[in-house]
């Protein structure tokens, strides 16, 4: 999670600039400013939400260890007696 916004960064530089250049006359080198862009909102999207991403993964962790702590008590068994049976009757509609 932390190399891809720097991954979004450097292919919307690459994009980008193969977007202006005069390499050859090929429609796909047209796509490169479009793309660098979108690729560059993308990485801002990253920066922007980075501290509530890091917030939300420690509350996470937070919760997993409380749920062990909880879970490391020993179940009681149960017997079949300690369980309770009950009849079930179905009326039919009159």
């Amino acid at each position: 999670m932390k190399n891809l916004p720097k991954i979004f960064l450097v292919s919307s530089a690459i994009a980008f600039a193969i977007g202006l250049s005069d390499l050859a006359e090929n429609r796909f080198f047209y796509m490169g400013r479009p793309v660098g862009a979108i690729l560059f909102v993308l990485f801002m999207i990253f920066q922007f939400l980075q501290k509530e991403t890091a917030l939300y993964d420690a509350e996470e962790q937070k919760k997993l260890a409380g749920l062990k702590v909880e879970t490391k008590a020993p179940m009681p068994e149960r017997k079949a007696s300690d369980y309770r049976h009950r009849e079930i009757s179905v009326h039919s509609p009159a």
